[in-house]
């Protein structure tokens, strides 16, 4: 079945046991990480590979459908590759089940929601959008400006990205800020004041509230994290 996904560049394909560790990734996935064998990725798990805040939503997102037995299908999350390049995803996991309905791990794909086929006519809007968003979290957003940029009314814009990454457009935009802001707290020294106010945040606290409340910690322990 893994042969499948060999031949699929833009869909990341992996496999994790009951406690998170990669059993197996594809080749675009080795290749996204900058890896070059399935022997360097078995065995390691997200704690290798990002800050402990991001890595424990991951498991812990793990653990929730492997404890439901059921899956999680065109879930919005944000990941990094190697170069710590920020990226939309759309992330479908499905719970892997022995004979006694016990599970055994995690089966699941990923795609870039940039590389995704052409949204259908009904999320246009909400594609361009998306992708403007991720293009320019530092700029001022508003959605009624996007609506009309786009051109549709801010409800229908609403529905469409409900429709699309089960996000509303300001939580979007929330989210993109926040993890964009955090790429710059992973790379750089620039003080957490300064990134506040290029995200757009009224003030340091706000920003620090919103940055907990998205990633379970505040900013400055979140650039401090392993």
């Amino acid at each position: 079945m893994t042969r499948i996904f060999e031949h699929l560049p833009d869909t990341y394909f992996f496999i994790k046991d009951t406690d998170s560790r990669f059993l197996h990734g594809n080749r675009a996935l080795l290749n996204r990480l900058g890896l070059k064998s399935v022997s360097e990725f078995a065995g390691t798990t997200d704690f290798d590979r990002y800050p402990d805040p991001v890595a424990e939503q991951l498991v812990a997102g793990d653990r929730a459908i492997m404890n439901r037995k059921e899956p999680l299908i065109d879930h919005p999350e944000v990941l990094y590759d190697h170069n710590g390049k920020l990226e939309w995803h759309a992330s479908s996991k499905y719970p892997i089940l022995d004979e006694n309905n016990s599970p055994l791990g995690v089966v699941g794909i990923t795609r870039p929601f940039a590389s995704r086929e052409s949204p259908p006519t009904a999320h246009h809007a909400a594609g361009r959008a998306i992708e403007f968003i991720s293009d320019n979290p530092t700029i001022p957003l508003r959605v009624a400006e996007l609506a009309r940029e786009f051109g549709i009314s801010e409800r229908q814009l609403h529905r469409q990205f409900l429709d699309y990454v089960k996000l509303s457009p300001r939580d979007f935009i929330l989210r993109t800020r926040i993890n964009a802001a955090a790429v710059e707290l992973r790379k750089g020294s620039e003080p957490i004041a300064s990134l506040a106010e290029k995200y757009r945040f009224c003030d340091q606290s706000a920003f620090t509230r919103q940055f907990r409340k998205i990633l379970g910690t505040t900013p400055a322990r979140y650039r401090e994290s392993p």
